[in-house]
């Protein structure tokens, strides 16, 4: 039995331990700060479990299955339990609502496995992406809490619904056949212009964590869906 080929394997398992981690300490402590490392360390594995993968040239289907049934614990469970601690902290009405997010993930890698369109870019929004727009997201939520609450109630009934508007979007930008740009390659753009959106959505990312902490994530990843969704618009106006 040769040891390399379950070198990816067992990253993508680091990936599904992180991933646990990150629901525990949401769930357990109601702290999404260290829930939302664990998430990134749960990235940066599933970033290194392709990787190695091509690099040792150590693909299996059982590999494949592995990674996407990790990834439904560390960006499908995990984010939405960091959204109902959020919801729940300033007392909004149904808190259960962000658990969508976790049918609309395993349909969405589920899809994934099987779709040969998706080799170099994707089609929906990926997991990963959402998962850190929703970690974001809960995070601002959870630490202004206290201010959200304090709001009347008529302004309350205003901004409330839109949590549950975000919530539904999300699940279906999962699911939809929007293309999205990766890592790896966009087949909407030049090299040169895919390069550049991902370095302003880094850099976003970067300057958004550093001015506000985590909630910075959602700046950075909602930035990455307005470009894919403008472009996807765009070519749609005659």
């Amino acid at each position: 039995m040769k040891i390399r080929k379950h070198i990816p394997n067992l990253i993508s398992l680091g990936n599904a331990f992180f991933g646990t981690l990150a629901t525990y300490y949401a769930l357990k402590y109601s702290d999404l700060f260290t829930a939302i490392i664990f998430m990134l360390l749960a990235a940066v594995m599933d970033f290194f479990d392709g990787f190695t993968a091509r690099k040792l040239q150590a693909f299996s289907p059982l590999g494949k299955d592995i990674d996407s049934l990790c990834d439904v614990i560390s960006f499908g469970v995990a984010p939405s339990m960091m959204m109902t601690v959020a919801l729940e902290a300033i007392s909004f009405p149904l808190p259960e609502l962000a658990l969508v997010v976790v049918p609309a993930s395993v349909y969405r890698l589920a899809k994934f496995n099987h779709d040969t369109r998706q080799t170099v870019s994707f089609i929906g929004l990926p997991t990963p992406a959402n998962a850190l727009f929703l970690a974001g997201l809960a995070y601002y939520t959870l630490t202004n809490a206290s201010v959200i609450s304090a709001v009347p109630l008529t302004i309350k009934y205003k901004v409330y619904p839109l949590y549950g508007v975000v919530v539904l979007l999300l699940s279906y930008l999962l699911i939809s056949e929007i293309p999205m740009f990766s890592l790896k390659g966009s087949t909407t753009m030049s090299r040169a212009g895919h390069l550049t959106r991902i370095g302003v959505v880094v850099a976003v990312a970067i300057v958004g964590v550093i001015l506000w902490s985590f909630s910075g994530l959602a700046l950075a990843l909602g930035l990455y869906l307005l470009i894919n969704l403008w472009d996807h618009f765009k070519k749609m106006i005659p």
